[in-house]
């Protein structure tokens, strides 16, 4: 299995972009910069689904990429779980009609399925 595909699914997932309101937005990198740097809510911030399971999901393929044979299984967890995240931002960029939000998930979802196909 390539492991670069594994790797560069994790860098694309940073890169993922939202647009919320009027004037605000943020990559993924920026918004996970903030949650870790809160230490006073850090329980609270990790309590929520939608960060601790793309949390997961990337240390799972973090650790699958440096294994000398990565198991599928756990690579398709690691796949699924921080793709649940990006399929909502490229929801929420299709019902906006947001080209910028839609075109930075599509390098994650690539690199995801060049991982699949790897495997």
């Amino acid at each position: 299995m390539k492991k670069l595909p594994l790797l560069l699914t994790v860098v694309s997932f940073f890169l993922c972009y939202m647009e919320w309101g009027a004037n605000q937005s943020s990559f993924l990198f920026e918004a996970a910069i903030q949650v870790f740097s809160q230490r006073n809510s850090a329980s609270d911030n990790f309590s929520h689904p939608l960060i601790l399971l793309p949390f997961l999901g990337l240390i799972v393929l973090i650790y699958q990429a440096f294994q000398p044979s990565p198991n599928r299984r756990w690579v398709y967890i690691g796949l699924v779980l921080p793709g649940i995240l990006v399929l909502f931002i490229l929801l929420s960029g299709l019902l906006s009609a947001n080209v910028k939000v839609i075109a930075s998930t599509l390098p994650f979802l690539a690199f995801a399925v060049w991982a699949v196909r790897g495997i």
